[in-house]
């Protein structure tokens, strides 16, 4: 189970801490593309502060979001390296009416299940562990208040965008995410039927794990006009260990306002955890 959580804080590093399309663009002119008075515009650029303040004040006021991402990557190496960030899935879900929420990790690159979800509700967690044929539940109490949940939630659907690192020298709060990008507009694009404005960047400033160094790397974000963001996508290929690897992250926003459903397994995993 710690491995598997590892592998999680790999994956939100990979979508969270070295994603995404940032700050920069032109400033005045006309601007390219749709939207043009949007206030999470800066030019042909994007207002990351303005623009993770809506996408995340648009999950809360809808009561609740899914992110869903995958991870796709390839090593032409030796051996395992190290460090490495595992093929995946990642879900998360939060319903605040209700009270909800749902975690599942899949790592999808074994050839076998191996699968952790994670349901919270009425002052509980169970959980479900899949490896293999093999399958294993827990069960713990969670003190987790109304606030708890927002604020689990507004954590949530930072993910990808703007993700607070620290302090820099000067003491001031730094962050990654889509300002690790040189962002330009480029029309119009469309998700889930909805037009989009659409950025693209080959341009990345940041830090990375997996691969150690980037020598080529591409961004696609995806904003409705209403400042949410339902789409981003991003890729990296460079020199890792001995080899070449390419890592390619895909952050999807969904189901704002949808009710979360207790898990099939659910009540299993009460009557295995019981006594």
């Amino acid at each position: 189970m710690n491995g598997r959580c590892v592998n999680r804080r790999r994956l939100l590093t990979a979508i969270g801490t070295a994603a995404g399309v940032g700050l920069a663009g032109c400033l005045g002119g006309s601007v390219d593309g749709p939207f043009p008075d949007a206030d999470w515009r800066e030019g042909d650029g994007l207002d990351v502060e303005t623009l993770a303040t809506s996408h995340v004040e648009s999950a809360v006021e809808a009561g609740g979001a899914t992110l869903f991402s995958t991870a796709e990557t390839t090593y032409d190496g030796e051996g395992d390296p190290s460090p490495w960030l595992p093929s995946q899935e990642y879900e998360s879900s939060y319903d605040l009416e209700n009270g909800r929420s749902y975690l599942r990790q899949e790592l999808t690159g074994s050839g076998e299940p191996d699968v952790i979800e994670r349901y919270v509700v009425d002052g509980e967690a169970l959980v479900r562990e899949r490896t293999g044929g093999e399958v294993r539940y827990g069960r713990q109490a969670v003190e987790r208040t109304t606030g708890d949940f927002e604020e689990a939630l507004r954590s949530e659907a930072l993910v990808g965008i703007r993700v607070p690192q620290g302090d820099d020298d000067s003491g001031e709060t730094t962050y990654a995410g889509l300002g690790n990008w040189d962002p330009n507009a480029d029309g119009e694009g469309e998700i889930d039927g909805r037009p989009t404005a659409r950025f693209v960047s080959e341009s990345f400033d940041g830090d990375r794990d997996v691969p150690e160094a980037v020598e080529t790397a591409s961004a696609t974000v995806h904003v409705f006009e209403s400042g949410f963001v339902p789409r981003i996508e991003q890729s990296w290929e460079g020199p890792h260990d001995d080899g070449t690897a390419t890592v390619a992250v895909d952050v999807e926003y969904r189901d704002r306002g949808a009710t979360v459903a207790e898990p099939e397994w659910a009540e299993e995993a009460r009557v295995e955890t019981e006594g």
